[in-house]
């Protein structure tokens, strides 16, 4: 079924509800406190269905105090019905919801001049050449269509209701992720959490997970619901209720974010394009999707009637490149723009507008060559979806067209040359301090932390190539070393190091880190050494020599002879070990015949 999403917008009491109902037959003011004041407090849902067509409605207020809701409903519309009532033509609000719809991307306007059964047919079309032409100061938005109707003229609802048939939503590229902004929440008794909420991108299925960005927290989808049915998944556009396991109603708010897990990162800094032109340090209300947000904008740059700005909040933002924005100032829309970097960038001021240049002309080669000189040690690319709208492979066709970097394609990450040059380095301060180092891209991976093992594979196969290394298998030593003999003498440095450190060994990663060998060839070695009964493994990363155990034991035992018993307590304190090693040495003592161990977990003599 297709579906898409109309949304109302018009001045307070020119008809907006009274359209909907006309056209649906619901009743959008459902709260008493709507019905005795005769105007729409909240935003209202319903739908009409024609086959396999199915149209959303999202009726908005039109009060000039509740623009914070409107902004809440707008940003998910396909199209907006544009309501002007013919006894009064443009006012504030109407032009306000005209900007909104501008600034939101809301591009196709059907304009729908009411109560034409209170004005002659001039009058209606002097509303509408007034409408249209305050329209095109909005080069954005276009008037698709215009109808004059009136609630008591069946006809003319009925030639708008069959109009809005032949809409289709607006094109959005396919999305492998999904974003839902939450714009309710609340529950029924036996069902439990219910969330309503716009699906802007991707599909959500019934018992699939999502992620609540905001929580860090991942919830169990019961059942998915389009405009009262039950169904086995949604796909975008589309209005969704989720009945939600896992959750406490208390838990989730309007303009939450649910998403796909390791793909969106949460902010308190963002950089942006302003429409306009906006005071430094001015406090302002950010809103995108159905979230609002107090923030302080800080003028980074202004040029031609735009500015580059930096938004700073109180609390985390999961943005978009690309999404959309309102600002509120003192309850006013003071404009908007679209967020260009949703993730903290530690730039200089003068590379940081240039980086944003990048972005607004969504040149990607240029933004990719300016992170790369700047995040030396590689920057990922497992967010491209957040930060630059495009799918993993989208992203590396792009960090393929650079030069002069290195690109792991199966790592997702960029590295400049510089930094390429700075794992050589390393490698080859391994190799000059320890002659006998082994070593593997996942060890050197391990040892820098900001090395993929691309890269390091990368790196170990170019010094192999130069004669400064030698692989084997996966395994690389330094040219000329015999990588047979060096096996060999491995076994031996592992069991001198463990029969020096006595009864407190060190773990074996760090045994083997010390030593410059890859984590396999130690296990390997620590292996043969079990097998021949040389080294005891007490646990996973406990080994200790069969001489250092026997030590062990035979000093707890003398603790049993002069206290009575041997516990935790006392064989810590005697042996002076950690509780870790305590234990351990006290489970091993409980394999020997001749001791028992009580209820209160003392050691004693049979």
């Amino acid at each position: 079924m297709s579906s898409i999403i109309i949304g109302t917008a018009g001045h307070i009491d020119h008809g907006k509800t009274a359209l909907i109902k006309a056209i649906n037959g619901f009743e959008g003011d459902r709260m008493e406190s709507e019905q005795e004041r005769g105007i729409t407090i909240d935003l209202s849902f319903s739908n009409l269905k024609s086959g396999d067509n199915n149209i959303a409605f999202v009726d908005v207020p039109g009060h000039e105090n509740l623009v914070k809701t409107m902004i809440s409903g707008a940003y998910a519309f396909d199209a907006a019905m544009l309501v002007v009532a013919s006894d009064d033509s443009l006012m504030p609000q109407t032009k306000e919801h005209i900007q909104i719809l501008s600034l939101l991307g809301v591009k196709s306007i059907i304009l729908c001049v009411t109560k034409c059964d209170l004005t002659p047919a001039s009058r209606h079309e002097e509303v509408e050449f007034e409408v249209k032409e305050y329209i095109s100061n909005f080069p954005n938005l276009e008037v698709l269509e215009t109808f004059f109707v009136s609630i008591k003229d069946d006809h003319s609802i009925a030639e708008l209701k069959n109009y809005l048939f032949t809409l289709s939503s607006k094109e959005r590229p396919e999305s492998f992720l999904v974003r839902y902004y939450i714009d309710r929440v609340f529950s029924f008794k036996g069902v439990g959490t219910i969330v309503t909420g716009s699906l802007i991108e991707g599909s959500i299925k019934k018992n699939e997970k999502l992620f609540c960005l905001n929580t860090n927290k991942l919830l169990q989808v019961r059942s998915v619901q389009i405009h009262d049915e039950f169904r086995d998944f949604a796909t975008s556009p589309n209005r969704v209720a989720l009945n939600l396991a896992n959750v406490k109603v208390s838990e989730l708010e309007k303009g939450y974010i649910l998403s796909k897990k390791g793909f969106f990162r949460g902010f308190k800094e963002i950089d942006a394009v302003f429409y306009g032109d906006i005071e430094h340090n001015s406090e302002v209300v950010f809103c995108a999707g159905s979230r609002q947000e107090a923030a302080k904008c800080l003028v980074l740059s202004q040029k031609d009637g735009n500015s580059f700005v930096t938004f700073k909040f109180d609390e985390e933002m999961f943005l978009k490149f690309d999404e959309p924005y309102v600002i509120l100032e003192n309850s006013r829309v003071k404009g908007g723009g679209k967020v260009l970097n949703p993730i903290s960038e530690p730039l200089k001021k003068a590379e940081k507008i240039g980086f944003l240049v990048t972005l607004l002309e969504k040149n990607f080669v240029k933004t990719f060559e300016i992170l790369a000189r700047n995040h030396r040690h590689g920057f990922g690319l497992i967010s491209s979806f957040q930060r630059f709208d495009l799918s993993h492979e989208e992203a590396l066709e792009v960090a393929l067209k650079l030069e002069n970097v290195f690109v792991d394609k199966a790592g997702l990450c960029v590295y400049d040359s510089a930094g390429v040059q700075d794992l050589k380095e390393v490698v080859k301060f391994i190799i000059s301090k320890n002659e006998y180092a082994v070593i593997s891209a996942n060890s050197i991976s391990l040892k820098t932390t900001w090395a993929t093992e691309g890269l390091t594979e990368h790196i170990l196969d170019a010094l192999t190539n130069e004669n400064i290394l030698e692989k084997n298998g996966s395994l690389y030593v330094k040219k000329g070393v015999s990588f047979e003999k060096l096996e060999e003498s491995l076994n031996e440095k592992i069991y001198s190091i463990l029969e020096n450190s006595g009864i407190t060994p060190d773990a074996p990663y760090n045994i083997y880190d010390d030593l410059d060998i890859d984590r396999s060839l130690g296990d390997n070695a620590l292996k043969a050494l079990t097998r021949a009964k040389k080294v005891i493994r007490l646990e996973h990363n406990l080994f200790v020599t069969a001489g250092n155990l026997n030590l062990a034991m035979k000093k707890i035992r003398d603790i049993i002879k002069n206290d009575g018993f041997a516990n935790v307590q006392n064989v810590k304190t005697e042996l002076d070990v950690s509780r870790k090693f305590a234990i351990s040495y006290l489970e091993y003592l409980d394999k020997f015949g001749d001791i028992k161990k009580l209820e209160n977990n003392n050691r004693v003599f049979l």
